[in-house]
């Protein structure tokens, strides 16, 4: 259950949503989200962590306060704990999506995905299944186009600066 903190005020913004919420994948977009936790402390509250890498795990364990109890080297070591948090961001090699993203949503973690969701038709299918049974929340991050270089880029295209678009090659080199 998603908590809300609210004051006797008269606007929406004084509204203060507390969700408590673990990463899982410390990588650069797991980072991300742990920042914008940070810079967010009366939205959100990073409680957990499973990153295989001690530095990132010890970096954040430090910077939100996480006890040891936790912080996880395997994804697998949360989902055997009792439900800890709200929510789930998988931040994990794309390969790794769907079996995080399954344990997970049959604790009942609501989930933020990093894209793509699997890596084949038929992890999406185990992952939409496993969503719909535990009755949570799935989200498909698509964060790069919140980026302002990518602002900047569908901007210029769409005033037409460089003419007339035939064809788009994208490549995002991960990894």
């Amino acid at each position: 259950m998603i908590t809300a903190a609210t004051t006797i005020s008269s606007s929406a913004e004084d509204v203060a949503l507390s969700v408590k919420l673990v990463i899982i994948g410390c990588g650069c977009r797991g980072l991300g989200f742990a920042d914008f936790i940070a810079r967010n402390p009366n939205r959100a509250e990073l409680v957990g962590i499973a990153e295989p890498r001690e530095n990132p795990r010890r970096k954040l364990m430090g910077e939100h306060h996480i006890p040891l109890k936790n912080a996880f080297e395997d994804w697998r070591d949360l989902a055997r704990q009792d439900r800890v948090a709200d929510a789930a961001f998988i931040a994990t090699q794309d390969h790794q999506h769907v079996e995080p993203t399954v344990a997970l949503a049959e604790k009942g973690y609501h989930i933020l995905l990093e894209k793509p969701m699997a890596p084949d038709e038929a992890g999406c299918r185990r992952i939409i299944e496993a969503i719909n049974a535990n009755r949570v929340l799935l989200s498909v991050a698509h964060v790069l186009r919140y980026t302002p270089y990518t602002q900047k880029l569908k901007e210029l295209l769409d005033s037409g600066a460089i003419g007339e678009i035939v064809s788009i090659q994208h490549l995002e080199p991960v990894g």
